[in-house]
């Protein structure tokens, strides 16, 4: 978890799309997820799906095994998620669980509207960094203390995943997963250890911050940066492709 967690957080920062407005991404991205949302059309989907796949592979400059390896994540919860709503169970003269062909194209289509916001939400995390993401919602007047708790829990997060890779590291170097009754224990002692440490580490990390003349407010940097026509052509020839595909495929919604 440590690793992708930091991958992200590189990414965004190494990201080739970076020195464009952090706003004008985040307009992009929010207005693909609500047509994605809204229009409620598979053939949609599966477009932002390929096209958000090839923007961050090429635009973004990400590898292709890292962004896989990304998706992997998601994938795994929409997949069991989506074969639960595939399954019905029915109740006639017995207890019966079939799959229809109703139900399957039903969680087919889930599946691709949920795995398309996700790409879309992707692009944004993958090419902005945080705080300038954080930047914008304060631009929107969102509740400041709402904005300040998501960073930092955005933040302990990272302090718990470094924490949780270190204490697997120590309880492997000492054979603490050699059998699966001697796993279990490990789990239960890195659970609790976790805990303990994640709140010595946050009360250390507060310290630093009041060192630096923390009083209760969180400033983020915010760099200037032009925005291209070339960007604002682009991302409208995009979304009207997006409801020109929706015009073609009307049939092909929940």
């Amino acid at each position: 978890m440590e690793g992708h967690f930091k991958e992200i957080d590189r990414f965004a920062y190494q990201s080739p799309l970076r020195n464009r407005p952090a706003m004008f991404k985040f307009l992009f991205a929010i207005t693909v997820l609500l047509l994605c949302l809204l229009l409620n059309n598979i053939v949609v989907s599966f477009y932002i799906i390929v096209s958000m796949f090839l923007c961050n592979v090429f635009c973004n400059a990400i590898k292709l095994k890292h962004y896989i390896h990304l998706l992997l994540i998601p994938f795994v919860f929409l997949l069991f998620g989506c074969i639960a709503i595939a399954i019905e169970i029915s109740y006639n003269d017995h207890i019966a669980i079939v799959i229809t062909q109703e139900s399957l194209f039903k969680s087919i289509c889930v599946m691709a509207r949920a795995f398309a916001a996700v790409s879309t939400l992707y692009f944004l995390t993958l090419s902005t960094p945080v705080y300038e993401i954080m930047s914008v919602l304060k631009k929107f007047h969102f509740p400041k203390i709402l904005i300040e708790l998501m960073y930092m829990i955005y933040r302990y997060i990272f302090i718990l995943a470094e924490v949780q890779y270190q204490l697997k590291i120590a309880a492997t170097s000492r054979m603490g997963y050699c059998d699966f009754f001697t796993s279990c224990k490990t789990f239960g002692n890195c659970a609790g250890n976790l805990l303990i440490l994640s709140l010595k580490r946050s009360e250390i990390y507060y310290q630093a911050m009041e060192s630096r003349c923390y009083d209760g407010e969180l400033s983020f940097l915010e760099e200037q940066k032009q925005i291209r026509a070339s960007d604002i052509i682009i991302a409208v020839v995009y979304l009207i492709s997006i409801i020109v595909i929706k015009i073609q495929w009307k049939g092909q919604c929940l």
